[in-house]
């Protein structure tokens, strides 16, 4: 039997580099002064935790 666990983990392996840049970009723009910036990186990680479709591929848009 599998163990529904080990799905979910390695589909959250997958989100963590994108997670990772931005807290990092986030972290040093405030290094560097840049407050806006910092935000700016902030708004799009909460953004896209919060809204993402992580089971869309990446290479499709959506059109409006």
């Amino acid at each position: 039997m599998l163990d529904p666990t080990v799905d979910s983990a390695a589909s959250d392996q997958d989100l963590r580099p994108r997670a990772k840049t931005l807290s990092w970009m986030a972290s040093m723009s405030v290094a560097a002064g840049e407050m806006r910036a910092a935000e700016g990186y902030l708004l799009e990680l909460l953004a896209w935790c919060a809204f993402a479709d992580r089971d869309c591929p990446d290479d499709v848009t959506t059109e409006i």
